[in-house]
């Protein structure tokens, strides 16, 4: 007793709580098995439903796990629910009125998990209707990203049932969510014609926002009559707002233009200058326009553009450089992918600038296999791309350069030097050997600034070195690519429309393959357009028999021909 009355009255207060607070059990074998269902009111598939209390009783003590993101109800009732759970069940109130006659689905996902290992209840749906019947039609299939052999978990996938919808402005009243593998699945839907489409719902608002959000859909309606279970969809992120003219002025030594989104091709034309030179500036939202002027007064530049979704912009813009004196930005130039295969004699590599290039000076690029060996470049083994900013490079000669001569036996070592100081050590010559070599002012750009020198070393490339990667491709589409990637999704090598397209001289390393269906035969994948109901070009990946797009080539392999089939 005299304990007791010496401890203080919230002690007490704390132990009342502790004995009313659920907490995990300690001690045993861990628990691995998820909560079962043992009763359901309404029960599933439960009909003339007129009442706004859900329960549910499992078969051990819960916890809820974010349930407003966790629940999905179709049709959508906005989160309009309480719900709470007090040892093994789980009390859900409505607070709206549900449509008369309609099916509604509640999909509790992960939101329910037991106490002690938070292991989540597996499949619990339930079904019910307020009408006589229950509807029962499925459309289901896969979310996935197109130019990546991924699936895409968490998306949104959502029902429309009229034709006049904007995904971008318009929130669905039937929606589900895609699971670990892409998959997803609407249920207990009525038959009737619905448009389909799908968003990474970042912002979990129901609308996709194309400057952040990845988003597809289904260009044609489904007629739903019976269940539909393959309506994959690919998503990605395309951004749909008005292309236009936000910003135009000088900076620096170039005039810059400045549009509302990126793009995918432009042209300037004037009627001042024959030659205009430009370049994307710090994103392909911007360009840059470099004077080539004579005149110091506005220059009226004609601009035509387009996006990826072909949103054109064709507008006249009035140019006019800075007068004071400014220096210009520094000149620079890399390499990429330089290669030599020694079987062909072939040398191909590609040079990216920092500005527009006006002129090569061709007798300052040189490949020195070794001293007395060179092989020299012409204005017929560059290309140039059309804004001058790249070049590429691709010269055959004589493979029999690089064939090494057989030693000379018993050459005399050279003697040393003798100088007044006396005897030096002979001084060894720098050996030249598989030099790629370009020299100063190699390139010059159209600010008159010349390239510093650089060099690299090129082993030429043996075909045992090298494998080879064929594939069959089984389409009746007139139009295909097939195209050679690394393990990054970095595009390495292309063919156009060819069944039986041939990858050759191809270094060990992981690849995949993939193949474009080209409709428009535009030469490159095209992404679709919302506004228009044009859906993306299909994209296929070669999956070995266990599903994985990789291809693990090693030297002197030759793998294939790998089967694709659309």
């Amino acid at each position: 007793m005299i304990l007791r009355k010496a401890l203080p009255w919230f002690v007490y207060s704390l132990f009342i709580l502790s004995c009313a607070r659920q907490t995990a059990p300690t001690g045993g074998p861990k628990d691995t098995i998820p909560p079962v269902l043992v009763k359901a009111v309404p029960y599933i598939n439960q009909t003339n439903f007129k009442d706004k209390e859900l329960t549910l009783t499992f078969d051990e003590a819960l916890l809820l796990n974010n349930p407003k993101e966790q629940i999905i109800v179709t049709p959508d009732i906005q989160k309009k629910y309480d719900i709470n759970v007090k040892k093994n069940v789980v009390h859900m109130t409505l607070d709206t009125e549900l449509k008369d006659s309609t099916t509604y689905t509640f999909n509790f996902r992960d939101a329910i998990q037991d106490i002690t290992e938070k292991n989540p209840a597996k499949n619990i749906k339930l079904a019910i209707s307020t009408g006589p019947y229950v509807d029962s039609l499925i459309i289901q299939g896969l979310i996935y990203d197109p130019l990546r052999p991924v699936p895409v978990k968490e998306a949104t996938v959502a029902l429309f049932e009229s034709d006049t919808f904007n995904i971008f402005q318009h929130t669905p009243a039937y929606i589900t969510k895609t699971n670990e593998t892409g998959l997803y699945a609407l249920e207990n839907l009525k038959p009737g014609t619905y448009y389909v489409f799908a968003i990474d719902d970042r912002n979990r608002n129901l609308i996709a926002d194309s400057k952040t959000e990845q988003y597809g859909f289904i260009g044609t309606p489904i007629e739903l009559k019976r269940n539909q279970k393959q309506i994959d969809i690919p998503i990605i992120k395309l951004d749909t707002r008005q292309l236009k003219l936000t910003n135009s002025r000088p900076y620096n030594t170039y005039f810059n233009i400045k549009l509302s989104k990126n793009l995918a091709t432009y042209k300037l034309t004037s009627d001042s200058s024959e030659w205009l030179f430009s370049a994307f500036g710090e994103d392909p939202a911007n360009i840059r326009v470099y004077n080539t002027f004579d005149n110091t007064d506005s220059t009226a530049i004609r601009l035509t553009a387009r996006d990826s979704i072909y949103n054109r912009i064709d507008t006249v813009i009035y140019a006019k450089f800075t007068d004071r004196e400014v220096k210009p930005e520094a000149f620079s130039s890399k390499t990429d992918g330089f290669k030599v295969f020694a079987r062909k004699g072939f040398i191909t590599g590609q040079v990216q600038f920092s500005k527009p290039l006006l002129e090569i000076n061709y007798d300052s690029i040189l490949y020195q296999i070794d001293s007395a060996k060179v092989v020299t470049f012409s204005k017929g083994d560059i290309q140039w791309d059309s804004l001058h900013n790249r070049i590429t490079i691709q010269k055959t000669f004589d493979a029999k350069l690089l064939i090494e001569p057989e030693p000379v036996k018993d050459t005399p070592k050279p003697k040393p030097v003798t100088t007044e100081k006396g005897q030096s050590k002979q001084q060894p010559k720098k050996v030249i050997k598989n030099r790629f070599y370009l020299g100063n002012a190699a390139f010059i750009s159209i600010e008159r600034d010349s390239s510093k020198a650089s060099e690299e070393t090129l082993r030429p490339i043996t075909l045992e070195e090298t494998g080879v990667i064929s594939t069959q491709i089984q389409t009746k589409e007139a139009h295909f690519i097939v195209q050679l990637l690394d393990k990054s999704n970095n595009v390495v090598k292309v063919i156009h429309d060819k069944k039986n397209a041939v990858f050759e001289d191809v270094i060990p390393a992981e690849y995949q393959i993939r193949l474009i269906i080209d409709y428009d035969g535009n030469g490159e994948w095209s992404p679709g357009n919302f506004f228009r109901k044009v859906e993306p070009e299909p994209t296929i990946y070669y999956l070995n028999e266990k599903d994985n797009p990789i291809i693990n080539l090693k030297a002197n392999w030759e793998i294939g021909p790998l089967l694709i089939t659309y």
